[in-house]
């Protein structure tokens, strides 16, 4: 058993539960769609529930926005596009509640089957995207 819990005096490692948060064409809202870390939301937000986001897009260029830098640091997500045939394009919400590029500079494009492994340091998100290899 794992002495992680009684070393860090109880609390959790992760700042959420591990678990999945489905998210399918019909939660978009226009092409966006923003993740949430509270159980308010409306339409184009969804209720981030696990520290696994499977993805099936409506179109290309997709956006899905991670939840506000402030309210994540330490969080690690990843991203899954379950098989659309249109990519989605991942972005977050910063410091000044504006929806901002990754600290990359750019828009990490999740396509077809990749995975985006994405951290927060509490300042900014960062994402690295693989596809798992043929079989």
């Amino acid at each position: 058993m794992s002495q992680i819990p009684e070393m860090s005096g109880g609390r959790h490692v992760f700042p959420m539960p591990l678990g999945v948060t489905a998210v399918v064409s019909a939660d978009f809202s226009g092409t966006e769609l923003k993740l949430k870390m509270n159980p308010t939301s409306t339409a184009g937000e969804k209720q981030l529930t696990g520290h696994v986001v499977t993805v099936l897009t409506n179109a290309n260029n997709d956006d899905l926005v991670l939840p506000p830098v402030g309210q994540c640091a330490g969080m690690v997500l990843h991203v899954v596009n379950i098989g659309s045939a249109h990519g989605v394009d991942i972005k977050y919400v910063d410091s000044g509640g504006s929806v901002a590029e990754l600290q990359l500079g750019v828009n990490v494009n999740v396509d077809n089957d990749e995975i985006a492994t994405c951290i927060c340091d509490g300042t900014y998100w960062y994402a690295s995207v693989t596809k798992p290899s043929p079989s």
